[in-house]
């Protein structure tokens, strides 16, 4: 492409264009999915909170942009997000391949990366796949742009760009077709079976970004006290000696901080049952007893498992804790389960049998977590053994 007299080359291939188009899609289905949101969480007029006012609350950089901009600034900024993924792509495909434009393209990647880099230092665990997300913008970047501004002498081609027809651009246009007739077949024609994570192709096929949709209502973390051989009150699932119930960010362990990674979708594989869900809670008791091996009076005897929620409320605050029992389970027995019938108050801290306490009957796993109505003490630790 020409811009002033100064010429840029800009490869054209089955891979470039694939990325192009792969870019396009993400962006779209994550923007879309934020402007049609249908209770409207991510509007200036978002009732009772923007989506931006919620998330932006974890970290120690989300809170000081909550305090430069206050409340009403992320309301107004919570719509420009979604304008900036929906309009990102198509301004650096016109700026790069349409008009030449360098300011037009280096505004784009400038727009998106900048959201990207927000999200990276406002959400916890965020940081990487964040970051990673700016990489495939490189690709609207002409290898013509040298670091001064000015055209490189050697890319001085100003004809349309062409593809050079070769086996190896058949056979990656083939690979790629099939890769994206297979992503609309396994979102919009598949049975629910075929869509069972059980199956390779359903996760190598599934390429859904319509995340954050919503605006986040409520908090949720995990907390797992256990009894140690002797006596002692851990906290399992922070890796912690001690229990504190406190909401993360103020210190508390949190999923983010003392689990990262692939363990945040533990909780949501609690439903297992029989050898997979005996491998799955009894994995957090191999793991305590190897990390603490040779020691046998801290070897883990058995803990519960809860799940902890707090509604998100304007400026900056957060409801009452409830918490949720979600499983109990006996290191050494078979016998793991929530029982309804065989809870202990417990409220002296001095009962070892594994069971929440009586302030937790109403919402173990009656209710969802989003229903729950109990309020937890954060200053309390074997409480719930």
């Amino acid at each position: 492409n020409n811009n002033n007299n100064n010429n840029s080359t800009i490869i054209v291939s089955p891979a470039t264009i694939s990325l192009k188009l792969l870019l396009l899609w993400i962006y779209w289905d994550a923007g879309s999915g934020k402007l049609f949101d249908p209770l409207g969480g991510w509007s200036s007029t978002a009732d009772p909170l923007p989506a931006l006012d919620t998330y932006a609350r974890h970290t120690t950089a989300a809170r000081y942009v909550y305090a430069v901009l206050g409340p009403q600034g992320l309301r107004l900024l919570t719509p420009a997000v979604v304008w900036i993924e929906l309009l990102a792509v198509p301004g650096a495909l016109l700026a790069s391949g349409v008009w030449g434009s360098q300011s037009g393209t280096w505004l784009a990647i400038g727009l998106i990366c900048s959201l990207h880099v927000g999200i990276a230092i406002c959400l916890n665990n965020s940081a990487l796949l964040s970051l990673t997300a700016c990489v495939p913008w490189t690709i609207f970047l002409p290898i013509g742009w040298p670091p001064d501004g000015t055209a490189a002498t050697a890319a001085t081609s100003t004809h349309s760009p062409t593809i050079q027809v070769n086996l190896q651009n058949i056979m990656a246009t083939g690979c790629l077709t099939a890769m994206m007739l297979g992503s609309i077949w396994i979102d919009a024609l598949s049975a629910s079976c075929d869509q069972s994570v059980r199956h390779i192709w359903s996760t190598l096929l599934h390429n859904r970004w319509n995340v954050f949709v919503g605006a986040e209502e409520y908090v949720t973390w995990e907390i797992a006290p256990g009894q140690l051989a002797n006596g002692a009150v851990v906290d399992v699932w922070s890796r912690s000696l001690v229990v504190n119930w406190a909401m993360p960010g103020s210190g508390a362990p949190s999923t983010s901080t003392a689990r990262p990674g692939r363990w945040r979708s533990f909780p949501y594989l609690a439903g297992l049952e029989g050898e997979e869900g005996e491998a799955l809670w009894g994995y957090l008791c191999d793991e305590w007893n190897r990390e603490h091996a040779g020691l046998p009076d801290q070897n883990l005897i058995k803990y519960n498992f809860f799940m902890l929620q707090a509604d998100v409320l304007p400026n900056m605050a957060f409801s009452a804790t409830r918490k949720r029992l979600i499983h109990t389970h006996n290191c050494f027995k078979g016998n793991n389960a929530v029982d309804d019938d065989n809870r202990d108050d417990g409220s002296d801290g001095a009962e070892t049998i594994v069971n929440a306490t009586s302030s937790s009957k109403s919402d173990s796993h009656e209710k969802p977590p989003n229903t729950a109505t109990q309020t937890t003490n954060d200053s309390r630790d074997g409480d719930e053994l």
